[in-house]
């Protein structure tokens, strides 16, 4: 049985904004968990979110099995894509963490890169975060495995999963591709979660740079 230790994420922008459970012990590749029954697993909206493990800055493993019965946010990133240090420099991300927080106290929210075809933006991630004042834990999927899983086409692409584990939206992080936004659809997901509500919408065509995989 895995030992699960805790990661505090010390300096969010709200204090305590989330506790990540990881395990360093026996977890499978994502590759492996991305099948069951021997088909490839794929997330769809309404449907329980896909299990993978990626690995943190330091090498430790994080299951998505880990946040178990809280709310999860996911958020593909590449610190190369115009649009992804956009959402960062004007706030859109900051706010999105500070008022999911404030729907969910011990809401997960988590940076996933899956842009290996450009090493660098692996390596520029805790810096670009860092730069940013954004207190996200970095998940590195250097084989494209879960971006392809859950169909992560640009950055950034977001995807909410309730407290039962069920997908419940993806897309754009909010209506801003072009001029003035007026909805957050990350917050707007949460705050209907929050008051017993069906999703909606719940899934939008999502904007930014596309993610670089592997070839």
């Amino acid at each position: 049985m895995r030992t699960l230790l805790s990661i505090v994420l010390a300096g969010a922008l709200a204090a305590g904004f989330t506790t990540l459970a990881h395990s360093a012990d026996d977890t499978k590749p994502a590759a492996k968990q991305a099948e069951k029954g021997g088909k490839k697993q794929t997330a769809k909206v309404g449907e329980p979110a896909p299990n993978f493990t990626l690995k943190l800055e330091d090498g430790t493993e994080w299951s998505l099995s880990d946040a178990k019965g809280k709310v999860v946010v996911l958020q593909w990133i590449n610190p190369e894509c115009p649009v992804c240090v956009r959402v960062m420099k004007d706030g859109t991300v900051a706010n999105a963490m500070k008022d999911a927080k404030a729907q969910f106290e011990d809401v997960v929210y988590v940076a996933i890169n899956s842009s290996a075809a450009r090493p660098s933006s692996f390596d520029a991630t805790p810096a670009y975060l860092k730069e940013h004042k954004i207190d996200l834990p970095a998940l590195f999927d250097r084989d494209g495995a879960v971006g392809e899983m859950y169909g992560a086409r640009t950055t950034p692409h977001c995807f909410v999963i309730d407290q039962n584990g069920v997908l419940v939206y993806q897309g754009a992080i909010d209506d801003n591709e072009r001029g003035e936004g007026k909805t957050n659809y990350v917050v707007n997901t949460l705050t209907q979660l929050k008051k017993g509500e069906t999703v909606s919408p719940s899934e939008t065509r999502p904007y930014g740079c596309s993610v670089k995989y592997k070839r």
